[in-house]
């Protein structure tokens, strides 16, 4: 259109015209656009097929990596000893990397989905500090179960059991290669006669022991998981219903055997970040609180750092709440910082605790030699943005043990002191992408560029409006005769 063309009434008409379009367009988008960017954020952030939530729920679209590090008992043959402590060497550590991948999941009417997690793992040598046939000594797990689990039966009965201990491969420790202590899982000759011999009073429901033996590649192992889609109320989203489709775990008393928090792998945006948050570790049947303690820069992300406190692994020593995470039937609770984990795996005496007993009881490093506790090292970690639920950073660190008690009824546990053996610990961490995280940015700023693009509408629209309002003060909408002359001349 040629402007030159047009009367005053025109020009007039043009500016103000499109100063008051792009006026009432960037009104608008400040007004409305930060409530549409939170529906197109949450939408996106639901777990329903389509959204990038779904897809890096289905399978993890990071490495995450499972580090091992294990306890090399160096005096067992000292153990009777009163004036020499049990010592031991930290060897590792032995690294995988570790596949998630969602199968066998429904979706639900009411917002839920259930789903089976399959994990696998590959051994990184790169990354690992040794080989799996590094050869570690522990305390002998099958023996100890046995006998922990036969401890208040009859007289007679203890006198068969200590016969078949003694003839039968009973043994206060082992040696054997760090992959079968892991994932292979060793030929036990106690364990083959327990599984010939076929009775319930002793169930030991494995062929080979290892730590995590017939665990890799396995659909079912972890259970079957049952949360919330967020597609009613975002703010539930990835939230656990139910556990093996119970509500309740059964291996601790109510509350503590409620089945709650997250799996850790869905958290809801808007995050308060003067509250803990809560999550299920499916290794000791139970969850875990975690307390807000400070921010975590990474790729341009500021997270909040949840960590385990002294509250995380109390039984009721210190925090009374917690009491009914000790077994009523155990003669002592265990002290704060160590939990009893036997119902959850198998019967065998095991505790679990935070990495070389940080944040535990001193009473269990005093009983050691080896242990080194360091916060920078041993604390269990998530660093998640709060604006959108997504997690930063994770190093979920936790300490498997091993109770040894003398028994005079049994000749390999006579004369020994009570002691909570350290087997191993292992540190489940991954770290943001930065393709991630950049999308995590775009959903934070999102309101925000839609306010500045509105506000440099409105800015627009003023210099057509204040440009109008000058050329009708100074009668300049069309140029006069001397101004055309002065332009030409």
């Amino acid at each position: 259109m040629c402007c030159k063309c047009c009367g005053e009434t025109q020009r007039k008409a043009w500016v103000f015209g499109l100063g008051s379009l792009f006026m009432l367009l960037g009104i608008l988008i400040v007004v409305f656009w930060p409530g549409l960017a939170d529906n197109l954020v949450e939408d996106g952030l639901k777990l329903k097929p389509g959204t990038d939530t779904y897809d890096s729920w289905l399978e993890a679209p990071i490495p995450i990596y499972l580090s091992f590090n294990m306890f090399n008992w160096t005096n067992p043959e000292e153990i009777r000893n009163p004036n020499v402590k049990p010592n031991f060497v930290e060897m590792g550590p032995y690294v995988f990397l570790e596949k998630h991948k969602k199968e066998n999941f429904t979706f639900f009417e009411n917002a839920t989905v259930a789903y089976y997690e399959r994990r696998t793992w590959f051994f990184d040598a790169e990354k690992s500090n040794g080989t799996l046939d590094d050869m570690v000594t522990a305390a002998h797990a099958i023996t100890a179960t046995v006998a922990d689990e036969m401890r208040h039966q009859k007289k007679i009965v203890k006198k068969i059991i200590n016969f078949m201990l003694n003839h039968e491969g009973g043994e206060l420790y082992t040696t054997k290669p760090v992959g079968e202590w892991i994932f292979k899982g060793y030929q036990d000759n106690l364990t083959d006669f327990l599984n010939l011999f076929n009775t319930s009073v002793i169930d030991i429901p494995y062929k080979r022991f290892g730590w995590l033996a017939d665990r890799n590649e396995s659909l079912t192992y972890d259970g079957l998981f049952t949360i919330h889609t967020g597609t009613d109320n975002i703010a539930n989203v990835g939230k656990l219903t139910h556990w093996n489709g119970k509500a309740e775990t059964g291996f601790y008393a109510m509350p503590c055997g409620v089945v709650n928090g997250t799996t850790g792998d869905l958290f809801a945006p808007k995050m308060n970040v003067k509250e803990e948050i809560t999550i299920f570790a499916t290794d000791a049947c139970r969850f875990m609180n975690l307390r807000p303690e400070g921010t975590l820069e990474n790729h341009g992300l500021t997270a909040t750092r949840w960590v385990g406190t002294e509250e995380t692994l109390d039984s009721g020593e210190n925090y009374p709440n917690q009491a009914c995470f000790c077994d009523p039937r155990l003669e002592e609770c265990p002290k704060t910082g160590v939990v009893e984990c036997k119902a959850c795996r198998d019967k065998a005496p095991i505790y679990s605790s935070f990495p070389h007993f940080y944040l535990a009881d001193k009473h269990y490093l005093d009983a050691i030699t080896g242990m080194q506790p360091d916060k920078a090292k041993h604390e269990f970690i998530m660093a998640i943005e709060p604006t959108t639920g997504v997690p930063v950073q994770v190093h979920g660190r936790i300490q498997i043990n091993m109770m040894i008690e003398p028994d005079n009824d049994y000749d390999i546990y006579r004369g020994v002191p009570k002691v909570l053996m350290p087997m191993f610990w292992f540190d489940q961490y991954a770290e943001l992408s930065p393709e991630l995280a950049s999308k995590a940015k775009l959903a934070i700023n999102l309101s925000s560029y839609g306010i500045i693009f509105g506000y440099s509408l409105v800015g627009f629209a003023s210099l057509f409006i204040i440009t109008g309002v000058a050329l009708t003060l100074t009668k300049r909408w069309v140029r006069r005769d001397e101004d055309e002359a002065m332009l030409t001349n």
